[in-house]
């Protein structure tokens, strides 16, 4: 792969991997001029290895971009790898400390370029007006565009701070859907002045702030266009580049994404692309085949579907990106101080009751999903490592009570029963957007007394379900350091 047009091809593409170390395909698509590598959880261990692994991969051409995912809270690929993991951005948009926003994003950008990683695919920018958004959650910093902009901004200036690339995401915005991008094709029917002042206003923000990238969504804005944001030249060409100016790389999001594959190839898709304005089409699992790719995007140049000249333009932009990342001066971390603070006054900053060392939690959290990765079991799991004398259970998806001959119904009613005679701690995620969340919600309170406690581990506004006067906090997300503090606060006996 020594010609040109190969090389630029090469290098609008950013491909995942398998396994922990870079197979002999990837070395040879990364020394061919392949643009970046974006790493998960399926490619973390630990901080050596990971480092071992970057430094593989850059021993084949130095300015290879090496990405990941890493907004906070669940949201964490890097937890074996990381001591202090980031807040959610709902708990720090809460706190509303721009200066321990900033604070947080150099603290975990610190980390990742310790590691070998320069491009941090956050902050995620999107204003969470719909609190059932199926998908986005507390991986918003909050429901007003002017919150979300004010943090986007102080989260660009701290990954900046440390060193290394941000990327606000998901352009135009992903805050206000009803169908997840992973598993179907969302639509926003909003007017241009709508998406104007709510959608768009933090990327203007961040924009200015000097976003090096911005990811685009699966999303159809209808006032726009009839494609998704992604396959879009009218957004991803005529909004972004032209109307808002950005000059940086675009990148996709994860093309295998059904809202994309329901009805072309990735390849495809990787094309169309590329076409309508992105410089870095992301296929980010595995299996990804960079040689593959690379010759369809050549194909599609020969063949007239795709002009040279835009290929070119793609692979020139991430280049630069690449050359000015290697000229940045880095600022150290912060040691995990960000993270403790935000924990010492998510606890300051509530009332919890001393329920003592032997409460019994019940944690009925969303299922698995392909955006985040929970890095620990459960509630129960962090209870017990600080107060030996507590347990629990962990109840991950659908729960439906009133089929009471069902293992899930029986599940809830083997939890209540477990917990008589012992305080109890019900902790939530997002349960105004789940309904048997908020029927078991309603049955585990039942018949209780005062020595129950409802956590809200999701967005805030699950705080709204529990009874007038009833005891509940907040956390705004499921960050390890924050929820020890918690568990700390309510296992203690005042006695």
């Amino acid at each position: 792969m020594s010609d040109q047009p190969d090389r630029d091809a090469a290098g609008a593409l950013i491909v995942g991997l398998p396994g922990t170390t870079a197979t002999d395909e990837l070395r040879r698509a990364v020394a061919g001029g392949l643009g970046g590598v974006i790493l998960f959880t399926r490619n973390v261990v630990d901080a050596d290895q990971v480092t071992a692994l970057t430094a593989s991969l850059r021993a084949e051409r130095p300015d290879l971009i090496i990405a990941i995912d890493h907004e906070g809270g669940e949201f964490s690929h890097l937890a074996p790898a990381n001591r202090w993991p980031l807040a959610s951005p709902r708990l720090l948009g809460d706190l509303d400390d721009v200066d321990l926003t900033r604070a947080s994003a150099r603290d975990a950008a610190a980390t990742l370029a310790s590691l070998g990683i320069d491009l941090m695919l956050a902050p995620s920018v999107d204003v969470n007006s719909n609190p059932a958004n199926p998908v986005i959650s507390t991986r918003s910093f909050g429901a007003t565009a002017e919150l979300v902009s004010r943090h986007g901004v102080a989260f660009v200036e701290g990954v900046h701070e440390a060193g290394i690339a941000a990327c606000p995401k998901h352009f135009p915005g992903h805050g206000d859907v009803a169908v997840d991008s992973h598993v179907g094709l969302p639509r926003v029917d909003r007017s241009i002045e709508e998406v104007s002042a709510v959608e768009l206003a933090p990327f203007r923000a961040t924009i200015a702030a000097g976003a090096d990238v911005v990811m685009s969504a699966h999303i159809v804005f209808s006032a726009y266009d009839d494609q998704p944001a992604t396959l879009s030249h009218r957004l991803l060409t005529g909004l972004l580049r032209e109307e808002l100016g950005f000059t940086g790389v675009i990148t996709t999001d994860a093309l295998e994404m059904q809202a994309i594959t329901r009805t072309r190839s990735i390849e495809d898709a990787a094309v169309a692309s590329i076409g309508a304005g992105a410089d870095l089409a992301m296929i980010a699992v595995g299996s990804a085949d960079p040689q593959a790719l690379i010759a369809r995007v050549v194909d599609a140049v020969g063949n007239g579907t795709l002009a040279a000249e835009r290929v070119a333009d793609a692979a020139t932009r991430v280049r630069a990106l690449a050359a000015t990342l290697a000229r940045r001066t880095r600022q150290p971390g912060l040691d995990g101080a960000p993270i403790r603070e935000v924990a010492a006054r998510v606890v300051a900053g509530q009332t919890f009751p001393a329920l003592g060392a032997s409460t019994y939690v019940i944690d009925l959290t969303q299922g698995l999903h392909p955006a985040w990765n929970p890095y620990f079991s459960g509630l129960p799991e962090i209870f017990a490592r600080v107060a030996p004398g507590s347990d629990g259970v962990v109840l991950r998806g659908e729960h439906r009570l009133t089929d009471t001959h069902s293992p899930a119904g029986n599940a809830i009613a083997e939890a209540a029963k477990a917990a008589t005679g012992r305080p109890l701690v019900i902790a939530v995620q997002d349960a105004v957007r789940t309904p048997w969340m908020r029927e078991a919600l309603t049955h585990l309170l039942q018949g209780r007394g005062g020595d129950t406690f409802v956590l809200c581990t999701g967005i805030p506004e699950d705080r709204a379900l529990v009874p007038d006067g009833g005891p509940t906090a907040t956390t705004s997300g499921r960050n390890v350091i924050v929820l020890e503090a918690v568990a700390k606060a309510l296992t203690r006996d005042d006695s």
